[in-house]
Order: C-alpha cells, then sequence, then structure tokens
C-alpha cells in the first residue's frame, strides 16, 4: 500500500502531461510498454469476459494458468511488430535515404527488443523474428498502416490461442478484434502526443545499424 500512492500520482500526472519521447532510450521504452500493455489488456480483458467468476479459480489449474502464459507472451511478439509497424509509418520522412536508415533501424528493435525475454514454452523467437521481417519489408514500401487495420493477424493469433475451449469462442474474433483496435488507436493517439518527431527521426538515422543498412542498399 505503500507504493499505490505514488504511482496513482505518477499515472494520473502522465496523463494529463503524458512525457514527450525524444530518445532512442524513451523510444525503446514506450515501445515495448505500449506492446506489452496492448497484449496483456486484450488477452487478460477477453479470458476475464469469457470466465466471468470463474477466472480466478482457473488461476489455480496449471493447464489454464499456462495456456494465458502462452497467449500472452505470442501475443506481444505480435503487438510488438504491430506498434514498431505505425511508428515507421508515423516517423517516416520523405528524404529516402533517411527514410531507408530510420527503416533499418526500427526494424532492427525488433529483434532486440524480443529477445529481451524468452518465455519457458519457447527456446527462442526465429521463426517470429523471419516473419516480423517479411512483414516489415513489404510495409515500409507501402502507405503508413493504420491503427485499426495493423492489429488484425495479432488479433487472429490472439483468438487462436486464447485458453478457451474452441466451441465457446468460435464467434469471438470480432469481439477480440474491436478491443485491440480500441487500444492500438490509443496508442496511436499517445505517439501523436508525445513522439518528437524530429528528435526521433534524426536519432533512429543516425544509429551504426541504420546506416551500415542504408549504404547496403
Amino acid at each position: 500500500m505503500i507504493d499505490s500512492e505514488p504511482g496513482l500520482l505518477r499515472r494520473t500526472w502522465d496523463f494529463f502531461f503524458p512525457p514527450a519521447v525524444s530518445t532512442l532510450v524513451e523510444f525503446r521504452t514506450f515501445v515495448s510498454g505500449e506492446a506489452a500493455y496492448l497484449a496483456q489488456k486484450t488477452v487478460i480483458g477477453y479470458c476475464r469476459v469469457k470466465t466471468m467468476h470463474d477466472y480466478e479459480k482457473l488461476l489455480t489449474e496449471a493447464a489454464f494458468r499456462d495456456g494465458l502464459e502462452v497467449c500472452r507472451w505470442e501475443a506481444y511478439a505480435g503487438t510488438l511488430g504491430d506498434t514498431l509497424i505505425l511508428t515507421e509509418g508515423m516517423l517516416r520522412p520523405a528524404d529516402e535515404r533517411t527514410r531507408a536508415r530510420l527503416a533499418a533501424a526500427v526494424a532492427a528493435l525488433y529483434p532486440d527488443l524480443l529477445d529481451e525475454s524468452c518465455p519457458p514454452h519457447r527456446s527462442d523467437w526465429q521463426d517470429r523474428k523471419e516473419a516480423f521481417a517479411r512483414r516489415f519489408a513489404l510495409s515500409r514500401q507501402a502507405e503508413p498502416a493504420q491503427p485499426d487495420h495493423v492489429v488484425e493477424g495479432t488479433a487472429a493469433l490472439i483468438h487462436e490461442l486464447a485458453p478457451i475451449h474452441d466451441r465457446l469462442k468460435r464467434h469471438d474474433l470480432e469481439v477480440i478484434l474491436g478491443d485491440l483496435r480500441l487500444h492500438a488507436l490509443a496508442m496511436h493517439s499517445a505517439m501523436l502526443k508525445r513522439f518528437r518527431r524530429e528528435a526521433l527521426v534524426r536519432a533512429l538515422a543516425e544509429l551504426p545499424a541504420a546506416n551500415g543498412a542504408a549504404d547496403a542498399r
């Protein structure tokens, strides 16, 4: 209880006066934090609604608890990719060379952030890294993604992996997608308020990895 008041005050202050995101450290923290929030909020929210009063009881069962963790982690791998694709589109500069450098830097964040943790059900994230690389290569050549569309694949993944019997979740894809879209729109709004675009573009485009990738083109 001692820590609850400062935490509440901090969240209240951040709500009314959202801190700027202008450095690489702040950018990494924003991306990973928002992606984790999207995954956690959607997965837990859906499972709570479907199980109602049985949710706490189900958490005592290993099969449900383990399934929930698998779903949360796989959803995070999805929302992390969604978030990075959104940020690339939002920050995308007009200059082609700077655009290539920024895209390379943003793409490199996916494996970097994903490798910060590896859950027990996985030995590595290699398949998700490869899938994101293919997806990102296409998205950066297209028009900037919109928050209500970019999360469609992740919603389908959550629908598939949520530890709820198939018979009970058969028609729930639109429910999950609707919830995830709301959270993605809120995140997009936070980006518009908090991102200091010129500073972030400059910081990302100046990364050594970004310059190396751009020079290799």
